[in-house]
């Protein structure tokens, strides 16, 4: 680290950088691209080439998740590694990719329309049900934050009336998530929403081990892989990172991407009547303004990058939405421009992409299919019920965050 990069960057945790993170990656990138932060107490990785190795290097474990995660999640995949990871993945995924995906209806039927259809159209229909062509909402407030607690609650065959229920827990999580500075009552609230959640979910779980439907969890009670199947215990942890990972992803990046749209009219106007156009629109919007902006990760054996020695037992953020933004990588890096040609958007949402919104590596994130359906059906289904939709006059998106970000709030007329 330079003398001058040690002296006159900020710290990582403080009001400064929250306020624009951007400004504070592109000083890492040029100045200290692998920077020891004494309030985080590890090193901050921010170059896309940086971040894409450690991604890929198994010394670069998930370790850390035992006191980010496993307190409001439980000991789940994305702690494990080698052939645990491997055996336990293989039990899911088939339910999160392929075949597996396009036969949900509603939830694993075999014989209707996909799950995530029906689900995404009764979710959207059933929030937008009061709103009107001429009116005005928060398209995050009212319709980004509910709809994927909606979906997944149907995906789950969950009464409707739960929906608030779900939808409190997953906020409290998200805070837990987002803790920092590890403030005592968020931490508390975090792991206290778990505990409702599992007494919520637990008798279900028993009684559909008896009374096995067409939902997601009588799939994750069926699903076996030789000979072994899925405890209780993991369904539980399966079920709440779906809860989180889906609506983080989702209800906040479809905001960002339609507060880039609507900022420059030409751009919704193209891709409102060009639909080709709306998943290059949702993979810049994942590029530019990742929701989930970085991820830690703890070094179980001494490695070294750009000169700097990172010792075992180390604990380092990589920093994804910097490693979207790099120079190096993505020509002008921080125009929203979907019809850039370095970046190959029909990869967007596999650990093959050339961005980490949803991770990479083995630990890429199994519900980013689920993402990707949710974002373009209900992006469609917006650009179709309200055509005219436009900013409301005088309001101008901020985005505000800093482990999880996107635009705090969007004021449109439908």
């Amino acid at each position: 680290m330079s003398n001058t990069a040690a002296e006159t960057l900020p710290g990582f945790l403080s009001p400064e950088v929250a306020a624009d993170p951007d400004a504070y990656y592109r000083r890492l990138r040029a100045e200290d691209p692998v920077h020891w932060d004494d309030g985080y107490q590890g090193y901050l990785i921010s170059k896309h080439a940086d971040v894409g190795f450690a991604y890929r290097n198994p010394l670069f474990s998930t370790q850390n998740y035992e006191v980010s995660l496993q307190p409001v999640f439980g000991r789940s995949m994305l702690q494990m590694d080698g052939s645990e990871h491997s055996r336990k993945k293989a039990l899911v995924t088939p339910y999160f990719r392929g075949k597996g995906l396009e036969k949900w209806a509603p939830v694993i039927a075999r014989n209707v329309a996909t799950i995530l259809d029906r689900s995404v159209a009764s979710a959207s229909e059933h929030i937008t049900r009061g709103f009107l062509p001429g009116s005005t909402v928060d398209l995050l407030a009212d319709f980004g934050y509910y709809l994927p607690v909606y979906v997944i609650t149907d995906m789950l065959g969950l009464p409707h009336s739960d929906y608030d229920r779900f939808f409190n827990w997953y906020n409290r999580h998200v805070a837990f998530l987002g803790n920092l500075a590890r403030d005592p009552e968020i931490d508390e609230s975090g792991r206290q929403a778990t505990g409702e959640l599992w007494a919520y979910l637990g008798p279900v779980v028993e009684d559909r081990r008896s009374n096995l439907g067409d939902d997601l969890i009588s799939g994750l009670i069926t699903a076996e892989i030789d000979g072994e199947r899925l405890a209780d215990a993991e369904i539980l942890t399966h079920i709440t990172q779906l809860l989180n990972a889906g609506s983080e992803t989702t209800g906040k990046a479809l905001a960002s991407m339609f507060a880039y749209l609507l900022r420059e009219r030409a751009l919704f106007e193209e891709v409102r009547d060009d639909r080709s156009q709306v998943i290059p629109a949702i993979s810049e919007t994942l590029r530019i303004s990742p929701p989930s902006q970085m991820n830690g990760r703890k070094i179980t054996q001494d490695v070294e990058i750009h000169g700097v020695r990172l010792p075992a037992g180390t604990l380092v953020m990589l920093l994804m939405a910097s490693a979207n933004r790099d120079e190096d990588r993505f020509a002008d890096p921080d125009t929203f421009n979907y019809h850039r040609t370095d970046l190959a958007h029909e990869k967007t949402f596999s650990a093959a992409g050339d961005t980490f919104a949803f991770g990479s590596g083995r630990h890429f994130c199994l519900g980013a299919m689920l993402a990707k359906s949710e974002l373009e059906m209900a992006s469609n289904v917006l650009l179709d019920r309200f055509p005219d939709m436009r900013l409301v006059d005088g309001f101008e998106p901020e985005w505000s965050g800093l482990k999880m970000r996107s635009v705090h709030s969007l004021k449109v007329t439908l």
